[in-house]
């Protein structure tokens, strides 16, 4: 969708404006990108599903410009007949276009490392020192693999090898969006940390920069699936390490999808909340929610950072959630999909607002304590949950 010169172009604003942790990754080929027709400095890139356009995160601008540049995008979709959406902004974006009438859910939370101050030393990290010091005794040791400097192509085999058996169990081809990929043909700034046993390559983690944060940010990672006990700590923290050596000053996880644990969102409607709950479950048969918050909670972030989905027209529509996982999985969600989100929304729907309680699982969403609603809609929803 876009040449040469425009993916210049949209590095060099990256450059100058990338503040979202997942900004390198509107470099993928799936975007098309806005600009401003006033000449605000800034891109803004989208994919379109189902007559939604989904922004990729916060526009990439002077923070000062953000409610003009969004204005502009709005009426840019409004012209197309498209719904206007931003997924996974960041709290000082949240805060501009909810003042502008979007109407907003919370999807998650990020942890963020100081990298500067990041230290495994104290009680709390007792069992984590213990795990990576298992690690260690088995051989484990983890190094930064620079493939535009010298190519090694047993490693590379390993890592294609393990990239493979994770599309297997995926049953599709790689996430795109804002989710990145190995790119061992075209590394570009992208950063790689192996861990290896005997020289062979257990698991990886592939990170890009964050700018305007001096960051980088764990976009994917590979493992076998049977590794040393110890092993994803290990590779995690000495990174961390290495990437402090380098002068780096923040370190992120990624967004940990449902939780809800450390940024407060009054305001955010229950029943919506499901629907998310429900979309993000979708992909719950490869993405275990809630290990994956407990799993990056161990390594004690500095602080967390909500992250939300922002949607024009503020009325919720269940056709959101179908761009929404489209966007990320196009080869794993089907049109069969759409016709079962909506036919939960209507059983959700008859829920009473408030009257709901949420448990996220590996499972999918599970509705608790439902009151003041038939039988009948609840046992039609959980039915259609389910088949999802």
């Amino acid at each position: 969708m876009s040449n040469e010169n425009e993916i210049v172009r949209v590095h060099e604003l990256l450059e100058k404006y990338g503040y979202h942790s997942q900004s390198y990754n509107i470099l993928r080929s799936d975007k098309s990108y806005f600009y401003s027709p006033s000449g605000i400095n800034g891109v803004i890139a989208y994919v379109v599903k189902a007559n939604v356009a989904m922004a990729a995160g916060d526009p990439v601008c002077d923070p000062s410009d953000i409610r003009n540049f969004v204005t502009e995008f709005k009426q840019f979709c409004k012209d197309q007949k498209w719904r206007c959406c931003f997924q996974s902004i960041t709290e000082r974006c949240k805060d501009v276009l909810g003042e502008m009438g979007f109407g907003m859910i919370k999807i998650g939370e990020e942890p963020i490392f100081d990298l500067e101050e990041f230290s495994l030393s104290g009680s709390t990290f007792r069992s984590l020192r213990k795990n990576i010091n298992q690690a260690k005794r088995q051989g484990l040791s983890v190094v930064e693999y620079h493939p535009l400097l010298k190519r090694e192509p047993e490693w590379e085999k390993d890592m294609e090898e393990l990239s493979a058996i994770w599309k297997k169990f995926k049953g599709s081809g790689e996430f795109s969006f804002l989710i990145g990929e190995p790119a061992l043909d075209n590394p570009k700034e992208r950063k790689y940390f192996l861990a290896l046993l005997d020289n062979k390559v257990e698991a990886f983690v592939v990170c890009t920069p964050v700018y305007t944060r001096n960051g980088i940010y764990f976009d994917v990672m590979r493992r076998k699936e049977k590794t040393p006990n110890g092993m994803p700590q290990l590779l995690f923290t000495e990174s961390f390490r290495i990437l402090k050596e380098q002068g780096y000053s923040m370190a992120t996880l990624g967004t940990a999808p449902l939780s809800y644990e450390h940024v407060d969102d009054p305001g955010q409607s229950r029943i919506i909340k499901l629907a998310i709950n429900l979309a993000f479950n979708r992909l719950g048969y490869f993405h275990r929610f809630k290990p994956l918050y407990r799993f990056k909670r161990q390594f004690g972030p500095s602080s967390w950072e909500g992250r939300y989905l922002a949607f024009s027209p503020k009325l919720f529509n269940p056709v959101i959630l179908y761009a929404l996982l489209k966007v990320y999985d196009p080869t794993g969600v089907t049109k069969k999909l759409l016709y079962q989100l909506n036919s939960a929304w209507k059983g959700i729907s008859k829920i009473k607002d408030g009257s709901i309680g949420l448990i996220g699982s590996t499972s999918g969403s599970v509705i608790k304590g439902i009151k003041g609603t038939s039988h009948k809609a609840v046992k039609t929803t959980k039915k259609t949950l389910h088949e999802i």
